[in-house]
């Protein structure tokens, strides 16, 4: 069976050669929305990272370390240390819901928390892993202050904070989720899930609250509702380093892949993919969002917003998210 997947307007039309149409009417757009502050994201590594992180945990603070100087002033850094400070004075000045990893603590928690706006940004001179002196500034601006020997660490206070474990907000943790490399940055993939849990909400019946391994069966779902003749010839994940589904409907064999990474990782599974083009039924599922201009002959992409949708038009479909989810849909 061909599944074609159009989108018009808000409209998603998903047409099968048996004639059949479908029609899921979504906010394309509902991920880039907010309210309030704006979504962050901070990464507590290199002069933030272990034995500085530990305090900062504790403390319930984010932190970066660029250069020794006793200034928030982009202008005082260069490269990707002036754009982090100007994100640090972004979120002192305008407030930010931030997730924040500290992996040299743990690697299964995070602290979700608020930046208040109109912040002062903490100067916290170390020597090793002690504070031996502690100063305001704000932002945008510096101090006079010499920093002799110490490390200086430019921090913000976190309001409101909940620790958050990879059992409870497995998406969150998930490397494709993150922004990459960033120490301190915008999140918009996080924002609806950080918004979530700062006002201790459910999680939202979406796609993005799935984990991984839940992602690959509701996928595989969504391949026996669109095609009654579609069969498992191997188990979900972990089939090859290449494939997360394996099937067979009627005599065309089926090849899956599915991840939540960013553009620059679907393309790469795409090309992987190629090789498995011919007389098989290769589908990428993958987030709208992360679509590449170019999807190579012979491969389907199928954005996972839309598998969900379709998967939760059904009575049992959308028993097993909401059990998946361990939660209730809206009304």
């Amino acid at each position: 069976m061909k599944v074609k997947i159009d989108f018009e307007g808000e409209i998603i039309v998903i047409r099968f050669d048996c004639q059949a149409v479908l029609l899921l009417e979504v906010d394309l757009n509902s991920t880039c929305m907010y309210k309030e502050y704006n979504p962050g994201f901070a990464r507590h590594k290199g002069g933030a990272a272990s034995p500085r992180a530990e305090i900062l945990w504790e403390e319930q603070q984010i932190g970066i370390h660029w250069k020794d100087l006793p200034s928030a002033n982009p202008d005082d850094y260069s490269g990707r240390g002036s754009q982090e400070i100007s994100n640090l004075n972004g979120f002192a000045e305008e407030g930010a819901i931030v997730g924040a990893s500290y992996r040299d603590v743990t690697k299964t928690e995070m602290l979700v928390g608020v930046v208040e706006p109109e912040s002062e940004i903490e100067l916290l001179y170390f020597d090793g892993a002690d504070i031996v002196k502690r100063e305001f500034v704000e932002p945008g601006q510096a101090t006079p202050s010499e920093a002799g020997d110490a490390m200086i660490l430019k921090t913000l206070p976190l309001s409101n904070v909940q620790t958050v474990s990879i059992e409870e907000h497995p998406i969150i943790f998930e490397s494709g989720v993150r922004p990459r490399h960033w120490s301190v940055c915008n999140w918009w993939n996080g924002e609806e899930h950080l918004r979530a849990i700062i006002n201790q909400t459910s999680k939202p019946f979406s796609v993005h609250s799935l984990k991984p391994d839940q992602l690959e069966v509701v996928c595989e779902e969504f391949l026996r509702i669109v095609d009654g003749n579609y069969t498992r010839l191997a188990g979900i994940g972990g089939t090859s380093a290449d494939i997360d589904i394996s099937g067979i409907s009627g005599d065309t064999r089926i090849w899956g892949q599915v991840t939540m990474g960013g553009t620059g990782t679907v393309r790469s599974k795409l090309e992987t993919l190629e090789d498995y083009t011919g007389n098989a039924r290769v589908l990428m599922f993958a987030k709208q969002s992360s679509k590449p201009d170019k999807i190579p002959e012979g491969v389907t992409y199928l954005p996972v917003e839309t598998v969900f949708s379709t998967v939760a038009l059904s009575e049992s479909g959308r028993s097993m998210l909401e059990e998946m989810l361990n939660l209730s849909t809206p009304e």
